[in-house]
C-alpha cells in the first residue's frame, strides 16, 4: 500500500483563494499531496495515504535531486540537447545506474522531458537551472547545500531558543558567492516592480542601499529617476562578490560598494532614499530600532525610507504561508519575520511620518513599507 500510494508527487499545491483581480493570496500557497486522478483521489479521501512519508520523504529526495542536477552539471549538459543516461555518464564521469534514476525524478518533477532519445531540459528547466534561463535560479539551488545544514538545527534552536547567525558564521568564499548570486536571482523577479512604488522625492540624487549586495533594487529606482546614483553598504567579506554581481548586471555605472557593518558603520547623510530590503529580518526589534533612527539620521529632510519585506501574520492570527518565514528566519538569523503593523511603529519611534503599507498582488506574502523623515 505503501510503495503503491508513494508515486503521489509532492508539489507546490495552489488552492483556490484569490484576490478579485485573479491573483493569488499567499494563505493559498502551500505544499502538498497532489493526487493525480480518481483512484489517489479516492485514496486520500479514505485515509489510505501515508502523507507523513510523503510529506517528510520526496520533499527532501526532491531538494536534493534539483541540487544534484546543478552540482553534477546535468542541467548544463542538457543544455545542448536530448541525452541518453548513458552518454550524460560517459561524458560526467558518473554511475551510469544512479544516473538515470537521478534524471528520472528530475522528469518526475518537471524540470526534464523523457523522450525515446533520451532526456532534455523542459521549459521550467531552460529557464531556471541554467545559466542566462530567464529565470535562473541555479545559485540559489548551489546555496540550498548551506542551507541544508542550517535547516538540520532546527532540533537545538527549538531547545535553546536561538537560530544560527549564518552571517556571522559563514566563511567559505564559494557559499558566500552561492549565496549572493540567489539573492541576485530572487531580486530579478522583484526589482522592476517594487522599483515603481518607491516613492522618490523630486530632485533626487543619492540612494543609500543598506546591506544590499548585488545592488540591482537600488539600480532599478536610480534608473527610473536620472540622475540618482545608489551607494551600497556591504559586508568586507562580501564586497567583492556583490562588485562582481552589479558588474554582470551592467549596472555598475549607477551602483558604487563601500565596506561596513550596518550595525556599526557610519552611513554618511544627506540621503534622498534608504532602502532596507530583505535585511530587517535578519535582526531582533532592539536591533531594527537602532537601524531605522540609523536611517531616519542618513536621510534628508523629507526623504524616503522604503522597507521591503516577508510578511508574517498577526501574533494569534491564522496560519499563514508567513509563519515559514519566519520559522526560517528565526533559525538561521536570529531575527525573524515580522507584521506590518510592527515595522509602521519602528517607524513612528524612529521619528518618521508619511508611513505607508502596500502588498503587492503580483508578490504575494512581501510588504512593502514606505515612510518620509521629518
Amino acid at each position: 500500500m505503501i510503495h503503491q500510494f508513494s508515486q503521489l508527487p509532492v508539489r507546490l499545491r495552489q488552492r483556490p483563494a484569490r484576490y478579485g483581480n485573479g491573483a493569488v493570496s499567499s494563505e493559498s500557497m502551500n505544499y502538498g499531496v497532489i493526487p493525480t486522478d480518481l483512484t489517489e483521489r479516492l485514496a486520500l479521501a479514505f485515509g489510505k495515504v501515508p502523507i507523513p512519508l510523503l510529506d517528510s520523504l520526496y520533499g527532501i529526495l526532491k531538494a536534493r535531486t534539483l541540487m544534484a542536477g546543478v552540482r553534477l552539471g546535468v542541467f548544463e549538459a542538457l543544455s545542448a540537447g536530448p541525452r541518453k543516461s548513458s552518454e550524460l555518464a560517459q561524458r560526467l564521469k558518473l554511475d551510469e545506474r544512479f544516473l538515470d534514476l537521478l534524471l528520472r525524478n528530475l522528469a518526475l518533477a518537471g524540470y526534464l522531458n523523457q523522450e525515446d532519445n533520451g532526456y532534455k531540459l523542459s521549459k521550467l528547466g531552460r529557464r531556471t537551472m541554467i545559466p542566462g534561463g530567464n529565470m535562473e535560479m541555479f545559485g540559489y539551488i548551489l546555496w540550498n547545500y548551506e542551507q541544508w545544514e542550517m535547516v538540520a538545527g532546527l532540533d537545538e534552536a527549538v531547545r535553546r531558543g536561538r537560530g544560527l547567525d549564518f552571517h556571522t558564521t559563514l566563511k567559505d568564499p564559494e557559499a558566500w558567492g552561492n549565496y549572493q548570486r540567489g539573492m541576485l536571482e530572487l531580486a530579478r523577479l522583484e526589482a522592476a516592480t517594487v522599483a515603481r512604488r518607491v516613492p522618490v522625492p523630486r530632485g533626487a540624487r543619492s540612494l543609500l542601499d543598506v546591506a544590499g549586495s548585488h545592488g540591482l533594487f537600488g539600480a532599478a529606482i536610480c534608473r527610473k529617476h536620472p540622475p540618482m546614483r545608489s551607494t551600497v553598504i556591504e559586508l568586507p567579506e562580501a564586497l567583492a562578490g556583490a562588485r562582481s554581481l552589479a558588474a554582470s548586471e551592467g549596472i555598475d555605472d549607477i551602483v558604487e560598494h563601500r565596506a561596513g557593518c550596518l550595525l556599526e558603520a557610519d552611513w554618511g547623510d544627506g540621503y534622498d532614499v534608504v532602502l532596507l530590503f530583505n535585511i530587517l529580518h535578519h535582526f531582533l526589534p532592539e536591533q531594527i530600532a537602532c537601524i531605522l533612527r540609523k536611517a531616519a539620521s542618513a536621510l534628508r529632510s523629507k526623504g524616503v525610507v522604503a522597507v521591503w519585506e516577508l510578511e508574517c501574520p498577526r501574533p494569534g492570527s491564522k496560519v499563514t504561508a508567513g509563519d515559514g518565514a519566519a520559522l526560517y528566519f528565526a533559525l538561521t538569523s536570529t531575527g525573524g519575520a515580522y507584521h506590518a503593523d510592527e515595522y509602521a511603529s519602528w517607524l513612528r519611534q524612529a521619528g518618521f511620518e508619511s508611513i505607508r503599507v502596500a502588498r503587492g498582488k503580483l508578490t504575494p506574502g512581501k510588504i512593502l513599507v514606505t515612510a518620509a523623515a521629518r
